[in-house]
């Protein structure tokens, strides 16, 4: 399994392991997506046409590559005289590239030696099927993995989002719409919890000009980047630090709350910085058939 993949899929255990730390999970219903790649690259393909892709009559992917480009070189267009050709990534694999049409492409061996000497660069598209790929791979290893679940799919989701519960579309009412039956009587609460994964530290500017300057990453009147505080202008988290004190605060995901808040006058440390923030959010929304209470209440279980 690729690293990024991997990854991917102990993130989904992390959060697993984190909503049952909170609740008393009973059952667990996950909802698996598949998506139609072919559709993905030509949406207008249907019946007969999936069986009849771009490489239908071709020995390869290289031999698609070379009759597509007319067998030229689509540097120098033949200037070279060079009759070697060489079907090449425009996006390295090393670099998360694909092995799909769209990321190759016909180079004589005079243009493919003169590109890996750097004298000129190919820009590449961003592959338009490589999450949908990921997503395939996570849904069979999750599967693979020995969590015991209850499998569900989005039609019914949507279903009794939209026509059981009369919620909007969002990844909380999402969440609501899967745990719950199409005869229940559902309870919402009116906050929602949110999380965003950080770095330890900053990223240090390696080539160019203030590369030699180091990053501080240490407290400054006793705060730390990403800290949450309570200032006269909000509650938020510190997103940059200035030796005049004068603080830029920002939301869960880095939208200005203000750009100078003095931090030496009236302003309190919540909690401290780490890894993963956390930020409780009052959500505003009413339906005829949820009933939305106050946060702090607690319900006896819960099927997620």
């Amino acid at each position: 399994m690729a690293p990024s993949i991997k990854s991917k899929l102990e993130a989904h255990f992390r959060e697993k392991m984190f909503v049952e730390s909170l609740l008393p999970v009973t059952e667990w219903k996950v909802e698996l997506a598949s998506f139609d790649i072919h559709k993905i690259t030509n949406p207008e393909v249907s019946g007969i046409g999936y069986q009849e892709g771009d490489l239908k009559g071709f020995y390869n992917v290289k031999a698609y590559v070379l009759d597509r480009d007319g067998y030229t070189c689509q540097h120098c267009r033949g200037k070279s005289k060079d009759s070697r050709l060489h079907c090449h990534h425009i996006v390295f694999r090393s670099q998360k590239g694909t092995d799909a049409p769209e990321n190759l492409i016909t180079l004589c061996e005079t243009c493919h030696k003169a590109l890996h000497n750097g004298e000129f660069k190919l820009s590449g598209n961003k592959s338009k099927t490589k999450h949908a790929t990921e997503i395939g791979i996570l849904k069979s290893q999750i599967r693979k993995s020995g969590w015991s679940f209850a499998e569900t799919f989005g039609y019914e989701t949507k279903y009794r989002r939209e026509q059981v519960l009369k919620l909007l579309k969002t990844h909380y009412f999402d969440a609501v719409a899967i745990c719950c039956r199409d005869d229940q009587n559902v309870e919402v609460e009116d906050s929602v919890l949110l999380k965003r994964n950080v770095s330890r530290g900053d990223y240090q500017q390696r080539t160019g000009k203030r590369s030699e300057k180091k990053i501080p990453t240490g407290k400054l009147f006793g705060l730390r980047k990403f800290d949450l505080v309570k200032t006269s202008k909000g509650i938020g988290f510190v997103k940059g630090k200035r030796s005049s004190g004068f603080f830029a605060i920002s939301d869960l995901f880095g939208n200005k709350i203000s750009d100078s808040v003095n931090v030496k006058k009236k302003c309190r440390r919540l909690s401290a910085r780490s890894t993963t923030l956390v930020q409780m959010v009052q959500m505003t929304h009413s339906s005829p058939t949820c009933h939305f209470r106050q946060a702090g209440t607690v319900e006896e279980g819960v099927s997620c």
